[in-house]
């Protein structure tokens, strides 16, 4: 659908593109349209980038009607500043006239056209398929809760066993993971009436992680289905060696860029809170190594109290800067899973065995968790005893990190890097 919707949009450019050069000039001119549109080009990829940050390409949420017009407008004006610098660069080598009147009109335009067009798709739908629920489980009650805002989707069942099947045309069926214990005649059944005609079957646990992006909770307790996921994984040396290249590139650029803002920083804590501005934490790092995490200092120490500068630090994640050292050492990615203090790591895993599997990559300063969902309550500060929603909390971010792990790439990092620069500035309303 993504790709569906990018074609399309880079149509509807061109043509507007096409449009604004013959109001313009009077007529419509090849030569004069092939000049503009590709001094627009790294217009529309900035757009494109920036409307994809601002999940103008989530259909999920789109679904859900949780886009707002402020997003746009946020959108709009971060690409009509980055495509300006990239177009004024070009505009004297291309000899483009007017390229402002040209590339504002186009872009406004543009971002009406992607704002309308997300609102037709999320009120209107061409086709239906038809989805039947087979079994009962936690997974797929979700599911039907989040496929009513799908209207492309028509729901059949739940049904708990063969006899309560009401036989209907079907394009997809969701089997609850036990569903065939429970019901040992089902196999005859589905391999007769829906396997042999091409109708697709699979399990709640697999429709759920396309669903959300991210793993249910109840399959945490599936070792066999959590080890196929994960073990499954083609081993690839190209993918690492890249993305530590990255990380490397990225703290030898940002470190001496950072530095000032980082004595300014230093300056502030020590004069303003009156005690030492850096501190460093143990945490768990890859295969369950111990390594020290840098940070600002944002609660008063020896406390829970948030210091004066505390709330300003962490709303900016200013306090993570000091990380970009432990980048430069291999201690922590840029992405990857938040790396736990021993306590809540050993009082999760007690509980959720699972748990260990996201230590098999290296930890990161940001990642798919943290994007997705807020840091469950502190167990290591709360005198040994779990704290109310510490261990659900813990599950749900356990189960976007494996997702993260099954399905990592240097596009999904990128991603994630890009969404948490956008939500260090701009606050989010589909965070959990």
């Amino acid at each position: 659908m993504r790709i569906l919707f990018f074609i399309i949009d880079f149509a509807f450019f061109i043509l507007l593109t096409a449009a604004m050069v013959t109001l313009r000039y009077g007529g419509f001119s090849y030569n004069t349209f092939s000049v503009t549109f590709e001094a627009l080009i790294p217009a529309f990829l900035i757009s494109t980038m920036v409307l994809w940050v601002f999940s103008f390409y989530d259909f999920n949420l789109i679904r859900k009607n949780r886009l707002d017009y402020k997003n746009i407008i946020i959108a709009f004006t971060l690409s009509v500043l980055l495509s300006s610098f990239c177009i004024y660069i070009s505009a004297s080598r291309l000899n483009l006239a007017t390229p402002k009147l040209i590339l504002l009109t186009v872009l406004l335009s543009y971002f009406l056209y992607t704002y309308i067009s997300r609102r037709i798709y999320a009120a209107f739908t061409i086709a239906q398929q038809k989805i039947m629920l087979l079994g009962k489980s936690n997974s797929l009650t979700d599911i039907t809760k989040e496929l009513k805002y799908y209207k492309e989707f028509k729901l059949q069942g739940p049904f708990e066993s063969i006899s309560d099947i009401k036989m209907e045309n079907t394009d997809i069926i969701i089997m609850g993971s036990k569903f065939l214990l429970e019901n040992k005649d089902a196999w005859a059944f589905i391999s007769s009436n829906f396997i042999s005609k091409g109708v697709l079957l699979t399990t709640d646990y697999n429709f759920y992680e396309s669903l959300f992006r991210r793993c249910s909770k109840g399959s945490l307790k599936d070792a066999q289905w959590l080890l196929r996921g994960v073990a499954s994984r083609q081993s690839s040396y190209i993918y690492p060696a890249v993305k530590r290249a990255i990380d490397i590139l990225f703290s030898i650029v940002l470190i001496p860029a950072f530095l000032p803002f980082f004595l300014i920083t230093w300056l502030l804590i020590r004069c303003v809170d009156g005690w030492d501005p850096l501190f460093k934490q143990k945490r768990i790092g890859k295969l369950e190594s111990t390594i020290n995490i840098y940070k600002f200092r944002t609660m008063k120490p020896g406390t829970e109290e948030i210091s004066r500068l505390g709330n300003i630090l962490r709303r900016f994640r200013i306090d993570e800067i000091p990380q970009l050292i432990n980048i430069f050492r291999g201690d922590i990615s840029i992405v990857g899973p938040r790396p736990l203090a021993f306590e809540d790591y050993k009082a999760i895993t007690e509980k959720v065995p699972a748990n260990s599997i996201r230590n098999i990559i290296k930890p990161g300063l940001t990642g798919w968790a943290q994007l997705n969902f807020k840091a469950p309550p502190n167990y290591s500060k709360n005198k040994g005893e779990l704290p109310k929603g510490f261990l659900d909390a813990a599950k749900i971010r356990l189960c976007y990190d494996i997702w993260y792990i099954k399905n990592r790439s240097l596009f999904l990092d990128i991603e994630i890097i890009l969404k948490t620069a956008k939500r260090a500035f701009i606050k989010d309303k589909t965070f959990d």
